[in-house]
């Protein structure tokens, strides 16, 4: 069975930002979730991150910079009512791409601090892996028969909390941000300008 793509969520944030806290709170949302990378690192130090690109100048301003990031996680055998089942893994990637990212300073509480401004995108590209059972000798011939009668509802609750998840990923992300989301307002531990 092909993987279940479930629709994008994306956020446009252009403005200013630190983009170092803004990193680790992504990522530990998704440890304090339980996904892990796709070696199966809770972790995520050795396969999250599959492309970091970072390009210094442009042809409009030299000192510009832009940065790409993907990163490939997922969570494995989700215990939630009926829908738990190792037979289902659900997968989260993220593209960051930051463009006309430049480096500013400014005062907060007295002291000089180094932001940067840009135009920050983060694409949330969900969906479910199921295991192909076409391939198995007797379940085969009733794979049609399988996907749509058998699994039907574990396969919709488990859209459902991917979706769920994906949704409060964005929502984090939003309020990290101070942009308005259309979810209950969850308590975030970071700050907008979090220095390290």
């Amino acid at each position: 069975m092909p993987n279940i793509t479930l629709p994008p969520l994306e956020i446009v944030y252009k403005d200013l930002f630190v983009l170092q806290p803004f990193y680790r709170m992504t990522r530990q949302w998704f440890m304090e979730n339980e996904y892990t990378d796709t070696k199966g690192d809770p972790a995520m130090e050795s396969a999250m991150e599959v492309l970091y690109w970072y390009r210094i100048g442009t042809h409009v301003n030299a000192n510009e910079r832009e940065v790409r990031i993907w990163w490939r996680t997922l969570k494995s055998g989700v215990n939630v009512g009926t829908a738990g089942s190792v037979f289902y893994k659900h997968h989260i990637d993220i593209d960051w791409n930051v463009i006309n990212m430049v480096d500013r300073e400014i005062m907060r509480e007295g002291k000089k601090e180094k932001v940067q401004f840009g135009e920050l995108r983060v694409l949330i590209k969900p969906y479910l892996e199921v295991a192909d059972v076409s391939k198995t000798f007797l379940i085969k011939y009733f794979d049609y028969w399988f996907r749509t009668r058998l699994i039907k509802k574990n396969l919709e609750e488990n859209r459902k909390i991917l979706y769920q998840d994906a949704y409060r990923l964005q929502g984090t992300m939003k309020r990290y941000l101070e942009l308005k989301s259309f979810l209950p307002a969850e308590e975030t531990f970071h700050e907008k300008f979090e220095f390290i």
